[in-house]
């Protein structure tokens, strides 16, 4: 009896290790504040997720840098996701918190994020999202971001 838990311990924890799934890459962002001038961002993306067959969970965290536009603010967002596989596509749904960082000021909130990906290669995936930051009264009250990033996946 002890050795078949054993067996089914080692099969657990060893199946979620071969399932997880570490990805860095970087995305181009264009941000829409509905009050207030329009940035495009460049952003630098790094997760990890464990995929069970058709479902998937995970978390990532992001930092962008402005590259263009009139407002000067950096990003960052750190949040959880979930994914459903369906034939060649991945559908991606997240949530987590955003950070806004000014020169002289900071805003915060939170983000809900959709999406979809594809495999390019065995290592490389293509990615499309739309994230909706909700911020405080500090700069905008909320904010749509519209990515298209690459991701490679170890």
């Amino acid at each position: 009896m002890k050795r078949i838990f054993a067996l089914i311990a080692a099969t657990t924890f060893g199946s979620a290790v071969a399932a997880q799934e570490a990805y860095v890459g970087a995305g181009v962002d264009y941000h829409f504040p509905h009050s207030g001038d329009a940035q495009t961002v460049t952003s630098a993306i790094a997760g990890l997720g464990f995929d069970t067959g058709l479902f998937g969970i995970g978390a990532e965290a992001e930092y962008g840098f402005r590259i263009a536009g009139d407002n000067d603010y950096d990003t960052a967002r750190v949040r959880g996701w979930l994914s459903y596989d369906w034939a060649d596509y991945t559908f991606r749904f997240s949530g987590g918190v955003t950070e806004y960082y000014f020169d002289d000021d900071n805003a915060g909130g939170y983000s809900a994020g959709l999406g979809a990906e594809r495999d390019i290669s065995d290592n490389l995936t293509l990615r499309g999202e739309f994230i909706r930051d909700f911020m405080d009264d500090t700069f905008t009250q909320a904010i749509t971001t519209t990515r298209v990033g690459v991701f490679y996946n170890f």
